[in-house]
């Protein structure tokens, strides 16, 4: 008996021994775990590094104006001016004027946006320094007419046209554009325009230093808002006004006045931007800093 008993608690340490030996759950959790480590801590920091490099950083990126120019915030819409023309802005939203069969075309507009500058230096009967953004649809929906001006603005930007006959502009001018000299294509912060000099009017008058302006028209690139600005402007070869009688008398001025203007426009086209004023490439800069977002106009 004792014997048995013997063999039995042999055969029981053997069997423990063989236990000890054969692979059991301690060889699998310790794969286990570092599995979890590998596959998901460092794949989760990795994906939020990234994410916050590409999506956050650009954003983040101040836009900065050029020297001389002040930065301006209006509503939503972003830009600069330039300090040596202005010393401050004015902005408003002006609320819708729908039209009405007792009014004109151009007395009717889409809610806006309107920014004047203030201390601007050059005097001018008709126009203010003022910048206007419109939203197109609206714009279309009140006077379906002024899809033409943006189906037009947009085939001029693509062709780059250097010599435009008629550049599409808004608001609309109870008056015809009279010229464009100092033609030049910009491309602003999202979305590219035209700059001009002209004068607008019901006569054949020369061009003068109490009408004439820098006018811009650009669309985003979105196709939602148009952009236009008239800036007075003066040159030391426009006439003094618009009622001093040139030297050939009013006569053979109007017969000659195809003529007149053509010269001019070449003559222009050879002046630089500073024989202006203001410089023209102070007023480009500031319409190249606009950036109007998207929902500007709710």
């Amino acid at each position: 008996m004792k014997r048995f008993n013997l063999i039995l608690m042999i055969s029981a340490l053997l069997l423990a021994a063989l236990a000890c030996s054969l692979p059991g759950q301690n060889t699998t959790e310790t794969p286990e775990a570092v599995t979890e480590e590998v596959t998901e801590e460092p794949t989760e920091a990795v994906t939020e590094a990234v994410t916050e490099e590409v999506t956050e950083e650009p954003t983040e990126e101040a836009y900065t104006c050029a020297a001389g120019m002040l930065p301006g915030y209006a509503f939503s819409v972003e830009f600069c001016y330039p300090s040596s023309y202005a010393t401050g802005f004015n902005q408003a939203f002006i609320a819708e004027v729908p039209p009405d069969p007792n009014m004109a075309p151009w007395d009717y507009n889409p809610d806006m946006i309107q920014l004047d500058l203030n201390g601007y230096p050059v005097p001018n009967e008709y126009h203010t320094p003022t910048i206007r953004i419109y939203p197109v649809a609206d714009y279309v929906a009140l006077e379906p007419n002024i899809q033409t001006t943006i189906t037009s603005l947009q085939a001029l930007l693509a062709s780059q046209d250097p010599n435009p006959s008629g550049i599409p502009f808004l608001p609309i001018f109870n008056a015809a554009q009279m010229m464009q000299a100092q033609v030049s294509y910009l491309t602003f912060r999202n979305g590219q325009g035209i700059r001009f000099v002209t004068q607008y009017g019901q006569a054949f008058m020369p061009i003068n230093n109490v009408s004439a302006f820098y006018a811009f028209s650009g669309l985003t690139d979105d196709g939602q808002y148009f952009i236009s600005a008239t800036f007075p402007v003066s040159h030391p070869d426009f006439a003094v006004d618009n009622m001093t009688e040139p030297a050939e008398g009013w006569q053979a001025f109007s017969e000659n006045y195809e003529t007149y203007i053509t010269n001019l426009e070449a003559y222009l086209a050879s002046q630089p931007s500073n024989a202006f004023t203001p410089d023209l490439a102070a007023l480009d800069a500031m319409m190249e800093s606009f950036l109007v977002p998207a929902g500007a106009i709710p």
